[in-house]
């Protein structure tokens, strides 16, 4: 098999790594540019935006339609699974705001 075989039929994958690679190496900037700091954590670390979860599921579902064909029943899974993990990390993301939100409030009442 030929190197170009092997790239050709790991397309997604490769696409969906990067994709993620990207998006936790943004996160770097991001952190730099709110907080004037770097922080070399957030390329491994999860939550904060821009998603890696969403970035790499979307490569993913892109990458297999350009690849199989958008019209397949592989690039129909790809894409339920992306909007499955983009619908729950927005769900998640939400949820931990509001109980940092909750928290936050709990300790500003609490007795000193």
């Amino acid at each position: 098999m030929s190197e170009t075989t092997a790239v050709s039929n790991y397309y997604p994958l490769i696409s969906a790594l990067i994709a993620f690679a990207l998006a936790q190496t943004i996160k770097v900037f991001t952190v730099w540019y709110n907080e004037k700091r770097w922080d070399i954590m957030q390329l491994v670390g999860s939550g904060g935006m821009p998603s890696s979860h969403s970035a790499t599921v979307t490569a993913l579902a892109t990458a297999v339609g350009f690849h199989q064909g958008f019209g397949g029943s592989i690039f129909a899974i790809a894409f339920v699974l992306a909007c499955i993990v983009m619908y729950d990390a927005t769900g998640v993301r939400l949820q931990a705001g509001r109980q940092a939100e909750i928290l936050n409030q709990i300790i500003v009442e609490l007795p000193a």
